[in-house]
């Protein structure tokens, strides 16, 4: 894992204490995006029926925290993707609305999940990465109509929420297993330990 010969078990536990929070602040501004996009566009607060658009492996328990943190920074890279595209389209079909609070805080959310993927990138095990795959048949729907980029959006904005929030749960159940991981002693420390016993 990058950094970890240098900062050792502690820097890798502050690291992951570091980015958990920042996961958190990210899901929640997601959040607050998704529900003023709703109410600027008066769409229903019911989800959009369908699966999420980026997809990754289940995190099952068999899965190492490496593969854990390389598959969500994995979905972290397509929800950023998906999202500068959603801005370049509203910005290209609704370029009146610079000053409004959803365009702020999407602009929020679009630097902060930037750096939520350079922090998770801090994580990653060397050599360990995964690729996300994403719904691209659904980018007919974006241009399918006003409606259908609206619901489009919708879903992105959905998609942002889910893999922020699955992002902050994951990371922030790492430092417990890191604390209670038993610490391995050396060679030496062992052949001391057995001297001694006798």
């Amino acid at each position: 894992m990058a950094g970890r010969g240098t900062n050792g078990r502690h820097g890798l536990r502050g690291q992951a204490r570091r980015t958990a929070a920042l996961a958190l602040l990210v899901h929640e501004e997601c959040t607050q995006l998704l529900e003023l996009y709703r109410n600027s566009e008066s769409l229903p607060s019911s989800p959009v029926d369908g699966s999420y658009l980026v997809s990754i492996p289940p995190l099952v328990p068999q899965l190492s925290d490496a593969e854990k943190i390389s598959l969500l920074h994995a979905a972290l890279k397509e929800c950023l993707r998906l999202l500068e595209d959603v801005i370049t389209r509203q910005d290209a079909d609704f370029s009146d609305e610079e000053d409004s609070e959803y365009r702020r805080k999407r602009k929020t959310v679009r630097d902060r999940l930037g750096h939520l993927l350079a922090s998770t990138g801090q994580l990653l095990v060397d050599g360990q990465k995964f690729e996300a795959k994403v719904k691209e048949e659904l980018d007919g729907q974006a241009a399918s109509g006003s409606f259908g980029l609206k619901m489009w959006v919708v879903r992105v904005l959905q998609d942002l929420v889910h893999w922020t929030g699955q992002t902050s749960d994951t990371l922030r159940s790492l430092p417990a297993e890191m604390d209670k991981a038993p610490k391995t002693m050396s060679r030496r420390t062992r052949r001391g330990a057995g001297k001694i016993r006798k």
